[in-house]
């Protein structure tokens, strides 16, 4: 009988694996990158492409993808349908405090009949159980989750004081939203004068525009041009044109284009007085933003300027516009607990 040492076994096993291709993904790496996909089509608003990858990953044990499958087909029905609340459990239950907080909503959040089954206050205090320790300990996302938690339950000065810590932390979300949503839009924390509560506005859209959230810096140009501060607003206009956040590349793209034209073309209230127009740049970023969206806004905004466009100039728009955004998708900045 032919005897083989246990050594040259060893040395041949270890030739026949080498030979082997590599194992495909693991399924959490699979799900993970089916996820990081899904969110990236989300954020560009293509919904149907986008609950594809995020069934497949939640089918893999995905929480999180879980949580924004059931988002989407909350949002296209209004309400927590049945199909939404099963993904919604799974998130949930696999730890994603956003779930919980879906759960613990009232009103028209709840069911398609209003019937919901499940423990609101429940819950909202699994979501604050997690959440709290972690702010706490400061983590700023964490915050966020606590002021959510107070806001469903009632107690919007507790809501107002976690965003401005998570603000206070460096949260560039929480920065935007303590500007835009709470001091703005709802008129939270006690001013003397309206003219404190604009200056706070300005400084947390100046702290969240600089950490490079082009939300904030789409607002913070708007909020300085009305109040006849110019010269910085078209220093975030500029900014706004190396974004991929498509409301800002639209709006720096007219401005840039038309400059100071955009008064009598337009309308004058909309103008940031720059020197002069650059048609060349701006109807680039136009052209190359139409390019990837495939949206008529900007097509139409350059029509709205044809008579100074030469021939010549969109030539050269035309071309530079190929430089331009080239495998950087346009994506709008949804929040993950957005209406």
């Amino acid at each position: 009988m032919l005897k083989i040492s246990l050594a040259r076994v060893c040395v041949l096993l270890l030739l026949l694996f080498a030979g082997l291709p590599v194992f495909a993904q693991t399924d959490q790496e699979r799900a993970e990158s089916l996820f990081q996909e899904g969110y990236t089509l989300y954020q560009q608003r293509y919904s149907p492409n986008a609950f594809t990858k995020f069934k497949e990953a939640a089918q893999l044990g995905h929480a999180e993808a879980a949580y924004y499958a059931g988002n989407i087909l909350r949002r296209n029905s209004t309400y927590i349908t049945p199909e939404a609340e099963e993904f919604y459990r799974q998130a949930a239950e696999g730890g994603d405090v956003y779930a919980m907080l879906r759960f613990a909503q009232k009103g028209r959040m709840c069911g398609t009949l209003r019937n919901c089954d499940y423990d609101r206050e429940e819950w909202l205090d699994r979501a604050k159980e997690i959440a709290l320790p972690k702010a706490e300990a400061g983590d700023t996302e964490a915050m966020m989750v606590v002021s959510l938690v107070f806001g469903i339950g009632g107690d919007l000065d507790e809501e107002f004081e976690w965003v401005k810590r998570a603000a206070e932390g460096g949260h560039a979300f929480a920065q935007y939203w303590l500007a835009t949503g709470l001091l703005g839009d709802q008129d939270m924390g006690f001013y003397w004068t309206d003219k404190g509560r604009r200056e706070d506005i300005l400084m947390w859209l100046r702290a969240s525009a600089e950490q490079g959230f082009p939300k904030a810096m789409l607002k913070l140009a708007v909020k300085l041009r009305e109040q006849g501060q110019l010269e910085e607003a078209r220093y975030w206009v500029e900014r706004m044109a190396e974004t991929d956040y498509y409301d800002a590349l639209v709006e720096a793209g007219v401005q840039i284009m038309m400059g100071p034209d955009i008064g009598k073309v337009l309308s004058p209230t909309i103008s940031y007085h720059f020197e002069k127009p650059r048609p060349v740049e701006g109807a680039a970023i136009l052209l190359a933003v139409h390019r990837e969206k495939g949206k008529d806004e900007p097509l139409e905004l350059i029509e709205y300027y044809q008579d100074y466009l030469t021939p010549e100039i969109m030539a050269e728009a035309k071309e530079r516009s190929k430089e331009l955004l080239v495998d950087t998708p346009i994506i709008y900045y949804l929040p993950k607990f957005g209406m």
